[in-house]
């Protein structure tokens, strides 16, 4: 029995010595083997990261708006610039502590890291000269440039591999012990020159090899940096960089390799910052056994170039023309205009005044914070105003979908004051007389007259004759109460992989009675339009609130005869299918007789500043309505123009301040679509 017991524990033995074995073979064998690339890490620790290249950021026809230049810049090893942090002084004695309760620990540690720290402040001494800085300052840049954000970092990783479902602090108390636990995380960027300042021209860098020439630690080496060729144009569309902070991307983390490291940037805003899972790419890495050969190399993905819909020549155009005094009166006013192609959805321009220049948008931050005119708010998409009476061929639309009104009806706008609590008509406040007066011998004030005139009295009363809830809906079809640009079905090379859609931020407006909400909810969530507030929304006033795109993408509902499409930004983004509103093609003509007269008729409100145009008679027809709000005053213009070979554009121009939509925005209407003619976004007929 006791042999038996012995050949049996000998037959297990050999049984798993042979699985050892064969293991350990497979490992040294298999150089894809998780566990071979470990020992090989722990072996030799010897890997190098690949950087990774940015994606550029193109205008429809190529042009760079944002893109990586090269740059030089002075680097440290982290194993000496971590000397200048006291937080490394401090984990070094408690280590000692915890081993050994010794008395002269703290001399053995200085004794220990002498040279390294006589080596930095050579480094430091060079760099205060070649700067022109005292020693003290590059010590406090060392530590916020280099040391803080690495320590930061591995501050995160200790919680976030130990207690990611508490906060650290409460997981852990002891603030000495989570130092300790920060301090066992390694991080790439431990490995690596890590930059204290960039160098500003060729004769600096120069300059700088030969001043650290024979100094250990420091390198001179490239970078990438980010830069916008056309400065403050198009700034909160096409958004800007800063440096990276690892908790604000914590979808990047799972990856190694695309996960942030110091010294990278991300997208802050706009563009930057919706396409960042576009833009960013994936750095790569060469692993190497202990032998220095290379076993492995994963090639870098660089970032995918992202092409707008926007036309930047067409973009500028529009800017410099609301900064001319000589063409704009309200030249200094912040202002908003947008440009969309029909037939396409895409945005030909975006314009928000003021704007601020991308490339020094990093370091002027704190001034443009609390600039007054707020120059970082995109007021396209961003900002909520009153609509005016750039609603009114919508609420016309309303009544038109529910059989509320006919074409000839007439709704009386008579030569003195309403009925308390009713609004009047700007016409009887301004000459003292109403639009049947006006309009006694050209059919009365029925539904094309009341557009080109703006009778607040026939809208407001028509607003009335709409339900509630249906008023909300149709308004809601044209695209108010939603937000209006989404980013959807992107297809580009290697986009987003397992990473969450990005959106742009957005106000989606206010089309109901309660207080301020720009959520962007579902029409069934939304709450409702008190009834008596009605006749204020059929004037685009009281609670109501838009953005400047809508009102020009609600305009474009218009132009394709009722059917309402999401607007687009990013050309690889297929088109929105869309949805009708319910408009039929009789009731079209109706809404586009009235606005055609706004410009061409005697009696239009816009029909001074378009008199001489010429645009007809190129075979360009165009479609407008002027607004006006008060309280906040602002003057708006709407509409859309369409040439006669199919070609259509849309837009809405808001400038902040401004009086009268007539005097102040119709004319930069019309200046834009001039500016659209020439760039080919509308042909005019060659005679």
């Amino acid at each position: 029995m006791h042999n038996k017991r012995l050949r049996i524990f000998a037959l297990f033995c050999v049984l798993f010595a042979a699985i050892c074995l064969g293991r350990l073979g497979y490992i040294q064998l298999n150089p894809n083997s998780a566990w071979q690339s470990q020992l090989e890490r722990i072996s030799s620790g010897a890997s190098e990261r690949l950087p990774s290249l940015r994606g550029k950021i193109l205008d429809r026809n190529g042009k760079i708006l944002a893109g990586d230049e090269a740059k030089f810049s002075l680097c440290i090893d982290y194993k000496l610039a971590r000397l200048a942090d006291e937080r490394f002084w401090k984990v070094q004695l408690l280590q000692s502590l915890h081993r050994s309760n010794t008395k002269d620990a703290g001399e053995k540690i200085r004794a220990k890291y002498a040279r390294d720290f006589d080596a930095l402040n050579q480094i430091i001494h060079k760099c205060a000269q070649f700067k022109n800085l005292t020693f003290e300052q590059v010590k406090t840049q060392i530590n916020e440039q280099i040391n803080e954000p690495i320590w930061r970092l591995r501050h995160y990783l200790a919680w976030k591999r130990r207690c990611p479902d508490k906060k650290f602090e409460d997981a852990v108390p002891d603030a000495n012990e989570r130092l300790i636990l920060a301090a066992k995380i390694d991080v790439a960027e431990m490995h690596q020159g890590q930059e204290i300042f960039k160098f500003e021209n060729d004769d600096e860098v120069l300059a700088a090899q030969l001043k650290f020439l024979d100094t250990d630690g420091v390198q001179i080496q490239p970078s990438a940096q980010r830069y916008y060729p056309y400065g403050s144009s198009a700034s909160q569309l096409i958004g800007w960089v800063r440096p990276a902070d690892i908790e604000d991307n914590p979808e990047f983390l799972t990856d190694q390799l695309e996960r942030y490291m110091h010294g990278d940037v991300t997208g802050f805003s706009g563009i930057e910052y919706v396409c960042e899972p576009f833009l960013r790419g994936r750095r790569g890495e060469i692993l190497y056994d202990i032998d220095k050969k290379i076993v492995s190399d994963i090639e870098t993905v660089y970032g995918s170039d992202v092409k707008l819909t926007i036309d930047i020549d067409l973009q500028k155009k529009i800017e410099e023309l609301l900064k001319n005094k000589n063409r704009n009166p309200n030249f200094d006013s912040p202002a908003a205009v947008v440009v969309i192609d029909i037939n396409s959805t895409d945005i030909l321009a975006m314009v928000s005044l003021p704007g601020f220049d991308l490339n020094q948008a990093r370091w002027e931050y704190s001034r443009l914070v609390s600039d007054a005119n707020k120059p970082l708010i995109n007021r396209v998409i961003n900002q909520n105003y009153p609509p005016g009476s750039t609603i009114k061929p919508i609420i016309l639309a309303a009544g038109l979908i529910d059989n509320q009104i006919k074409a000839d009806d007439i709704i009386s706008c008579p030569s003195h004051e309403t009925t308390r609590g009713w609004p009047n008509c700007w016409i009887y406040k301004s000459y003292g007389y109403g639009h049947d007066e006006q309009w006694a011998d050209e059919g009365g004030n029925r539904a094309r007259n009341a557009i080109r005139g703006s009778c607040n009295i026939y809208f407001s009363h028509l607003a009335t004759m709409i339900v509630p809830w249906k008023l909300q809906k149709y308004l809601y079809d044209f695209g108010y109460g939603r937000k209006t640009l989404e980013v959807t079905d992107v297809n580009i090379v290697d986009s987003f992989r397992d990473h969450p859609v990005r959106n742009f931020r957005q106000s989606a407006g206010i089309i109901s009675s309660s207080s301020a909400n720009t959520d962007d909810i579902s029409l069934e969530q939304m709450p409702g339009i008190d009834p008596a507030e009605r006749r204020f929304f059929g004037l685009g006033q009281g609670n109501f609130r838009a953005t400047v795109l809508q009102v020009a993408n609600a305009h474009a509902t218009l132009a394709r005869g009722g059917i309402y499409k999401k607007a687009r930004v990013l050309i690889s983004q297929p088109m929105d299918k869309g949805n009708k509103t319910g408009l039929k093609p009789e009731n079209v003509s109706i809404i586009y007789e009235g606005m055609h007269a706004v410009v061409s008729e005697p009696g239009g409100t816009a029909q001074r500043q378009f008199a001489g145009s010429g645009f007809e008679e190129k075979g360009i027809m165009v479609y407008g309505k002027t607004g006006s709000t008060e309280n906040p005053d602002h003057a708006w213009f709407a509409g859309f123009a369409k040439d006669s070979g199919g070609k259509s554009i849309a837009f809405a121009v808001l400038i902040e301040g401004g009086q009268h939509g007539s005097s102040d925005a119709a004319p930069i209407g019309r200046d834009v679509i001039s500016l659209c003619v020439e760039a080919g976004y509308l042909d005019q007929i060659s005679r």
